[in-house]
């Protein structure tokens, strides 16, 4: 019985390391929305090409953020963003006649802990990424009126 209960207790533990997961919380916004172009939008979040969970329906001026659960190790990952438009969902890119495109992608990323991925989405200029806390973005310097 003793040997029985040991292979249980092994074949127990040994589940629950092939099944250990880590949140990975993201949040993603957008900068510099042109009036009136304010969609309703999503996000998702794909591990391997498998989509693992997405966000909410919200506005692109809300934007929000959301958890997913990842497998531990490396792994590729893609997040997009879709945008509702006629009442159907269509990835935020150029290819669709958006201004930026809101999809992006890491391969092998080491997934070991609780991680925290921040996407910004400026509509001016570009896609602005950063792991652990929210990138900081640089405003374009004002310029000194000469007359003044």
């Amino acid at each position: 019985m003793k040997k029985f209960t040991l292979l249980m207790a092994l074949l127990l533990a040994g589940t629950f390391t092939f099944a250990q997961t880590v949140p990975l919380k993201v949040t993603f916004k957008f900068l510099n929305i042109v009036e009136g172009y304010d969609h309703d939008c999503k996000t998702e979040v794909f591990i391997d090409g498998v989509s693992v969970g997405e966000s909410a329906t919200v506005k692109e001026s809300k934007g929000c953020s959301f958890p997913v659960n990842v497998a531990v190790g490396n792994h590729d990952i893609k997040v997009v963003n879709y945008a509702l438009y006629e009442g159907n969902w269509e990835e935020h890119s150029v290819a669709n006649n958006y201004s930026i495109d809101c999809t992006w992608e890491e391969n092998n990323h080491s997934f070991k802990k609780e991680s925290k991925l921040f996407l910004v989405y400026d509509i001016d200029s570009q896609a602005y990424v950063a792991w652990k806390k929210a990138p900081k973005i640089k405003k374009p310097k004002k310029s000194k009126n000469a007359e003044g």
